[in-house]
């Protein structure tokens, strides 16, 4: 059997520097946060391989990465049918990511300063 200690601990680092919450991962392999939460803190006595299979898929690691307690490598590419695992198409994945967020929150702002320019407008009239 696995050490769960080291199991728990290096899905919560994983999930943490991937930077998701408890409930995000939760939700997508369909557990209840507090089993979850038990999980990452080690004190799930066994854990089904077919969850740790969807923890990893949703962490982008495999398995093995999660049961090693060697650092893992994360999985942001397809080439040639293997996994590659590269920091710089992270951070691209992220900056492309952060830049339409930023472009979305500038429109809803344009957006909001026309709407006060409108209720500005109405008031005056009264």
């Amino acid at each position: 059997m696995e050490n769960n200690k080291v199991i728990g601990s290096k899905i919560k680092y994983l999930r943490e520097w991937r930077g998701f919450k408890q409930e995000e991962i939760a939700k997508a392999v369909g557990l209840e946060i507090s089993k979850y939460n038990r999980l990452e803190n080690n004190k799930m006595v066994k854990i089904d391989e077919d969850l740790l299979k969807k923890i990893a898929d949703e962490l982008g690691v495999t398995v093995a990465d999660i049961k090693s307690p060697a650092p893992a490598v994360f999985n942001f590419n397809l080439e040639n049918g293997t996994q590659i695992g590269h920091n710089e198409n992270y951070y691209e994945t992220q900056k492309d990511l952060y830049e339409k967020i930023i472009s979305d929150k500038e429109k809803e702002v344009e957006r909001l300063i026309k709407l006060n320019e409108q209720l500005m407008k109405l008031l005056e009239r009264k």
